[in-house]
């Protein structure tokens, strides 16, 4: 008698970008996800108003559109609080995990007032700048580069939302599966954070990487997928 073999659907897992980034850049690294259903979601272009509610109404779009039932949410850097806010508003998912993201962006008010300005007077110099941060290799950084929206309107409200955002509540009270990675090394958003969200959710799954900066996909995708894979399945 034949063996009968049944497929397991895969899980859909949504990436969510960093600042100004469009989520088709993880499309260098789809191989590593091969596990899951992968969906692309870049946040949408804002002009005025609630940059942050905005990309979460988009998202819920999204996710009805392309009728996906049980997402995991994937947010690297500003792509983490999205996430974070979508279940906020008590739409359902199956787990987050963050990858060099926060609760709170940045705590030191000169520096976010420093930045800003900075890209109102020159946006493209502020950007290169902001990539330089980053502590890439020439080749990774011109690989960004093709993924950089070149909206200055939409990259300085989104700047606003992030810079003025405090999501401790929105960690503290969830409940879902909360995965957490992040680089000891990363010059945009200090490992404290990663550390102060923990202390919020004492019960996360966590990993942390000594040697990467604020774009782990480029050199730990594998800890990337096995965290992944440690708060979907438990």
């Amino acid at each position: 008698m034949a063996a009968i073999f049944t497929r397991v659907p895969k899980r859909s897992l949504i990436f969510i970008p960093g600042w100004n980034i469009r989520a088709e850049f993880l499309q260098n690294f789809a191989e590593n996800f091969a596990d899951y259903e992968l969906y692309y979601f870049t946040p949408p272009r804002v002009v005025d108003g609630d940059a942050y509610q905005q990309a979460v109404d988009a998202l819920r779009e999204f996710i009805a559109e392309k009728n996906i039932a049980a997402p995991i949410l994937l947010g690297w850097s500003m792509g983490g609080q999205i996430a974070l806010l979508y279940a906020w508003r008590e739409y359902f998912c199956t787990g987050i995990v963050l990858i060099n993201s926060a609760a709170v962006f940045s705590r030191d008010a000169e520096a976010r007032k420093k930045f800003y300005l900075a890209c109102r007077r020159d946006f493209h110099g502020a950007t290169r700048h902001f990539l330089r941060l980053m502590g890439n290799s020439p080749a990774e950084n011109s690989l960004l580069q093709k993924y950089f929206i070149d909206d200055k309107t939409s990259a300085l409200n989104y700047l606003r939302a992030l810079q003025t955002t405090d999501l401790t509540a929105a960690v503290r009270n969830s409940r879902y599966p909360l995965g957490i990675l992040h680089t000891r090394a990363d010059k945009i958003i200090p490992f404290g954070e990663a550390e102060y969200l923990r202390n919020l959710r004492p019960d996360i799954t966590w990993q942390e990487i000594a040697d990467a900066k604020h774009c782990p996909f480029f050199s730990h995708c594998d800890k990337i997928t096995d965290l992944l894979d440690e708060v979907t399945h438990g």
